[in-house]
């Protein structure tokens, strides 16, 4: 898979209930928010819906998606008929939602998960500091917490380098979620010898910086 394009997307919720209303959707703890933090928003199946970046501001919450597969507006529409919530979109955004974006952050081994088929992943698989466990409910709460303490999650999405990687050759276990430029976004067992992995295939793992 690769990306044609990017819709980025900034949102201004407004009002009294602002927080209250946030803190009821989102897998993280606005209560720790000091200026910025990151959360998903999940589908009640617990897959990813959406990742964000909320930054507090004097009198409103900004909410920052890089790359908008799903109608997360719309999402938040639906969501808010019975809070004392504003909602604005704005698409006019400060930084460019380019490829080099994404390239420059697998550079540092991290993972946008906007960039990545909808619905498809758990958020313990990517980011697990974007879920606060002890938090109450939201959407899609039950089921990260069932995943969590029967440790069901096998898997985890990792960043490579290509260096000499042959396309070609099949190894089980092993798919290419996303090509950017030369960084492979990974699914992969969570036991697998990594070291062994890279000498073998001629990936480089890229470790979050």
């Amino acid at each position: 898979m690769k990306i044609k394009t990017f819709n980025p997307i900034k949102i201004i919720i407004t009002g009294e209930e602002k927080y209250e209303f946030l803190q009821n959707l989102i897998t993280n703890d606005l209560n720790k928010i000091e200026d910025i933090i990151y959360s998903y928003l999940l589908t009640p199946q617990g897959k990813i819906f959406v990742e964000l970046q909320i930054k507090k501001r004097k009198d409103s919450l900004e909410l920052f998606c890089t790359n908008d597969q799903v109608g997360i507006f719309d999402y938040l529409q639906k969501y808010s008929k019975l809070s004392e919530v504003n909602l604005e979109k704005k698409i006019s955004l400060d930084i460019d939602i380019n490829e080099k974006y994404f390239t420059n952050l697998l550079s540092k081994g991290l993972i946008d998960s906007n960039v990545l088929p909808h619905s498809s992943f758990n958020p313990s698989e990517i980011s697990p500091s974007y879920i606060d466990y002890k938090k109450g409910c939201y959407v899609g709460q039950e089921v990260v917490s069932r995943i969590k303490h029967r440790q069901l999650n096998s898997k985890s999405i990792i960043v490579f380098q290509n260096l000499s990687f042959d396309e070609s050759k099949k190894i089980d276990n092993f798919k290419i979620i996303l090509k950017i430029k030369d960084f492979f976004i990974v699914r992969l067992p969570i036991n697998t010898d990594f070291e062994k992995f890279e000498n073998d295939y001629g990936l480089k793992k890229i470790d979050a910086t």
